[in-house]
């Protein structure tokens, strides 16, 4: 199935729409504010805490870790890679916004946890981008 020249396969633009919802949520977070009871608004913030650790954790094991290694050794011959919690923190993020809906402080929280963890769901258009077989082009 190959899209005409200069069009996006339907597939990627679903795949896109899908991923970038937690995203979605986050903005719609920061901007719908409404009052929230304090406690609402920080058990949302641990929540979304919690996803930018783990975003953090992920991060660092998708390529701090490995850029050392290599560094410290002169390649990656005998390097073992670890997944980290992929989704995990996708999950935690969701659960943050949600409970503190329009709270912006959990949705700028959020939206962090979203950038930093390469192992969540918003990211994965973009690493598996020249995918074909995932993508059918």
């Amino acid at each position: 199935m190959k899209a005409p020249h200069g069009k996006l396969p339907i597939r990627r633009v679903i795949g896109g729409v899908l991923c970038g919802l937690p995203l979605a949520l986050t903005l719609a977070c920061v901007f719908w504010i409404r009052a929230l009871p304090p406690a609402t608004v920080a058990m949302g913030g641990v929540l979304a805490t919690i996803a930018v650790l783990i975003g953090c954790l992920n991060l660092y094991l998708a390529y701090l870790r490995p850029w050392r290694y290599r560094r410290q050794r002169g390649s990656l011959e005998g390097y073992r890679y670890v997944s980290g919690l992929p989704l995990v923190g996708t999950l935690f993020q969701v659960a943050g916004c949600l409970i503190a809906f329009g709270s912006p402080t959990v949705g700028f929280i959020g939206g962090l946890a979203g950038l930093l963890d390469v192992g969540g769901v918003p990211w994965i258009p973009v690493l598996t981008w020249q995918d074909r077989s995932l993508w059918g082009d």
